[in-house]
C-alpha cells in the first residue's frame, strides 16, 4: 500500500485539530470516524491500512482526531458526545457534497451530526456497552493494586465529577450521555458486521475482531474487504 497520507487540520473551539487525509484530489470522499476510546487506538492501524486501500480505489478518506483525544490539546475531561458531534459539523463545513460518512463501533454514536448524509456502520454499538466494557477494565486494573471497586461505587464516582476509565478521564455529562446513547436510526445506512458476529446486518465481512485484543493490530484481510464493501457502497 502505497498512497501517502497527507496531515492536515480543522480548528475547532479555540484548537487546531489534527485530520488525516489521502486522496484530496479524488471526486469521491469519505469521513472515517473512529472508535472512542481504548477501541480508537487499538483499531488506528487498521483505519489507515483502509485509508490506503480506498485511495489505490480512486476514494478520498478523512481520519479526525476529536478534541481530548490523541495528540489534541482540547481538555479531556471536557469532552463530551455533544462536543465530538460539532467538531464533526466544524471538519465537513465546506466539504463538497454530498457528504458520505463511515463510522466504526462507538463512531456510531455521534455520526448524525449532519442530517440527510449517507452512513455506514460498522460493528455499531451502545454507549452503555462501552462504559460496562471500560468499568470492568477500571474493576480488574482495582483489584490488581489490591482495591475493591464494583460497578454502583464507579457510578456513584463519575455522578460526582470525572473519572478514570481504562485510561481515560470521563466527565459526569460523558457518562450520562453514554448511559443512554444509541446509534441514531437512519434510512439511509448501511450497517455491516464480522461474519463472527449474530447481529443482522446489510453485509458481513472476514476479519478479527481487532478492538477486543490487548494491543493495536492490524488485519489486512479486513482492511481490504471493509475497503472493498466501501467503495461499493460510496459507487452504487
Amino acid at each position: 500500500m502505497t498512497a501517502r497520507l497527507e496531515f492536515s487540520s480543522y480548528h475547532f473551539d479555540g484548537h487546531d485539530e489534527l485530520c488525516l487525509i489521502t486522496g484530496a484530489q479524488h471526486s469521491q470522499t469519505i469521513l472515517l470516524i473512529p472508535p472512542l476510546f481504548d477501541e480508537m487506538n487499538r483499531m488506528r492501524r487498521m483505519l489507515i491500512d483502509v485509508m490506503r486501500l480506498l485511495a489505490e480505489r480512486e476514494i478520498g478518506s478523512m481520519l479526525p482526531d476529536l478534541p481530548g483525544t490523541n495528540e489534541s490539546l482540547f481538555p479531556q475531561e471536557l469532552a463530551n458526545l455533544v462536543i465530538w458531534r460539532e467538531a464533526l459539523a466544524a471538519l465537513s463545513a465546506g466539504r463538497k457534497p454530498p457528504l458520505k460518512i463511515a463510522s466504526f463501533r462507538a463512531g456510531c454514536l455521534i455520526d448524525d451530526f449532519t442530517d440527510g448524509a449517507s452512513k455506514w456502520r460498522f460493528s455499531p454499538v451502545k454507549g452503555q456497552s462501552v462504559l460496562r466494557t471500560m468499568m470492568r477494565t477500571r474493576i480488574a486494573s482495582d483489584k490488581e493494586a489490591g482495591r475493591s471497586t464494583d460497578m454502583a461505587q464507579i457510578t456513584a464516582e463519575a455522578r460526582s465529577g470525572s473519572v478514570n476509565l481504562a485510561g481515560n478521564s470521563i466527565s459526569s455529562v460523558l457518562f450520562s450521555e453514554l448511559e443512554d446513547a444509541v446509534p441514531t436510526p437512519s434510512e439511509q445506512v448501511e450497517t455491516v458486521q464480522l461474519e463472527s458476529s449474530t447481529r443482522a446486518a446489510d453485509a458481513k465481512l472476514p476479519g478479527s475482531a481487532l478492538w477486543l485484543r490487548a494491543e493495536p493490530d492490524e488485519d489486512l484481510l479486513l482492511s481490504g474487504a471493509i475497503a472493498d464493501n466501501l467503495a461499493s457502497w460510496v459507487l452504487q
